[in-house]
């Protein structure tokens, strides 16, 4: 009997096709992974820009209210027995004075070019600019029983039913959007209400 040598299946190597179906398996699981991966740093991307347009447009909401805060009852009784001393109110502005030592005009204004920025004029001064990126902004004034009053609001009887602004603004980047809204009673204009 010749000796013949005996070959065990272990000792034997992958063939080509055994390689190259490994090598297919590991490709597509390799880009199931990168797809998954990619959706998370994506949503984090866009969720970490919601986040800060929502917190930059609040502040420059807050830092508006907190000017319309000072809007003092208008001096002159003439139109009317009680009104805020705002000047005039379009649908992207609001100009008001304050008349603590003498008259300081305020104003609150969007040009209304997707990304121009929100500014804030304050005591007739320098513009400073509140929000950047500005896609919409808006203003709405209602009078005591909540009805709208249509703007452009020019004269001081006109103005003179004011008792709450609303502002809506919007703010666009990098492909994300956020909008905030808020409402403000015209604290002088309210029973018991003064600066």
């Amino acid at each position: 009997m010749p000796n013949t040598p005996i070959r065990r299946a272990s000792a034997r190597g992958f063939t080509l096709i055994e390689t190259l179906a490994t090598i297919t398996v590991l490709a597509i699981l390799g880009s199931i992974t990168s797809f998954i991966l990619v959706g998370a740093v994506d949503g984090y991307v866009n969720a970490a820009t919601q986040a800060q347009l929502h917190a930059e447009a609040s502040v420059a909401m807050d830092r508006a209210m907190r000017e319309l805060r000072w809007i003092e009852l208008n001096p002159d009784p003439a139109p009317c027995t009680v009104g805020p001393h705002i000047d005039s109110v379009t649908d992207k502005s609001i100009t008001w004075d304050i008349e603590l030592g003498g008259p300081k005009v305020h104003s609150l204004s969007w040009s209304g070019t997707a990304g121009d920025p929100l500014t804030l004029r304050v005591d007739g001064g320098a513009t400073v600019n509140l929000q950047t990126d500005v896609t919409a902004f808006s203003v709405a004034v209602y009078d005591d029983t909540n009805t709208v009053i249509v703007p452009p609001l020019a004269t001081d009887d006109t103005c003179c039913p004011i008792r709450r602004i609303a502002l809506d603004l919007t703010v666009s980047r990098s492909g994300q959007s956020m909008s905030v809204r808020t409402k403000l009673f015209v604290r002088s204009t309210m029973s018991g209400g003064g600066t």
